[in-house]
């Protein structure tokens, strides 16, 4: 488990970013009210809040940088850095590419309009844009700057509340510091930085799952999967046997681009001349598969503009 004083430090962090995130749902249900008429008047009410979303964006992306301090800190870890985590260069991107507003503006595409429950269903797949974006932007911001500090080699994943079966199953494992973080939609994990010391901080899954009432087991680990583990299966065969975790922004070995922040006015834009430019997410996963090193991986992210 977590030492108490790192898991303070985890949880601070968590609750900051869920500050921001239910302040910019706020801002969500207001365009909501007025934009369940037609597409023209969703896409106005996207524009009237979309300025503040991206400030709460770049917000999130701000506090990587405090947040690694203290938590190495909390660790007696150098917290000292090569470069800082630039948070302009988050706004407005979103997994896969391309333009986080302009992925809410078509939300409505997704959903069926003769669907029963049309207004509800759409709205859960704004909400899901909004709280999925800034919490990843959130995990890639820290993890950006991650490599630009020499003593942070791993990091563990830190449950939240009451997560998913593979979430759980992959709590407290040790992971180097440019592995990609696997999370799905709407997960709330957090990364946990620490140094080469960093302990066995495992989570029993078993112990989870019994923590858990027998209607959030079945519903976080299915029906029949809770009731296999509580028959006395192993709740790791349970799991494995089902898809879970992937990694959002890689699309198997397709390359993951924004066009976003590549204008001639934008910073990474003026660094790369009119280049593709990779997510953060995709430069790890671009280590993993490449072996890069920590100073390659720098490399690239200050190349695409997320470190200065």
């Amino acid at each position: 488990m977590l030492p108490p004083s790192v898991a303070e430090v985890g949880r601070s962090y968590a609750d900051k970013v869920d500050a921001v995130v239910v302040a910019a749902l706020e801002l969500l249900d207001q365009a909501l009210r007025r934009g369940h008429s037609s597409p023209e008047a969703w896409r106005n009410a996207v524009q009237s809040i979309g300025d503040r979303l991206l400030v709460k964006q770049v917000l999130v992306a701000s506090m990587a940088d405090p947040y690694l301090n203290d938590v190495l800190e909390a660790q007696d870890a150098d917290p000292s850095a090569d470069a800082s985590v630039q948070p302009v260069a988050f706004g407005d991107i979103t997994d896969g590419g391309g333009s986080w507003l302009q992925a809410l503006v078509f939300a409505p595409n997704s959903v069926r309009e003769s669907d029963r429950d049309w207004v509800s269903r759409f709205d859960f797949v704004a909400q899901s844009i909004v709280k999925t974006g800034l919490t990843d932007t959130a995990r890639s911001s820290v993890q950006t700057g991650m490599q630009a500090r020499p003593s942070c080699e791993y990091y563990v994943r830190m449950l939240r509340g009451k997560s998913c079966a593979r979430c759980a199953l992959l709590a407290g494992r040790k992971y180097r510091s440019a592995i990609a973080f696997r999370r799905h939609k709407r997960c709330d994990c957090a990364h946990i930085p620490g140094p080469e010391s960093i302990d066995d901080w495992s989570v029993d899954t078993k112990d989870y799952f019994n923590s858990l009432s027998t209607s959030d087991q079945d519903r976080l680990f299915t029906k029949a999967g809770a009731e296999s583990i509580r028959l006395g299966a192993d709740p790791a065969q349970v799991v494995n046997a089902r898809s879970g975790i992937y990694v959002a922004s890689s699309n198997g070995q397709q390359v993951q681009a924004t066009t976003t922040g590549t204008t001639v006015r934008g910073l990474a834009g003026r660094r790369l001349d009119g280049e593709i430019r990779l997510l953060p997410d995709e430069i790890f996963l671009q280590a993993e598969r490449l072996g890069w090193d920590r100073t390659e991986v720098q490399r690239q992210l200050q190349r695409f503009g997320y470190l200065l």
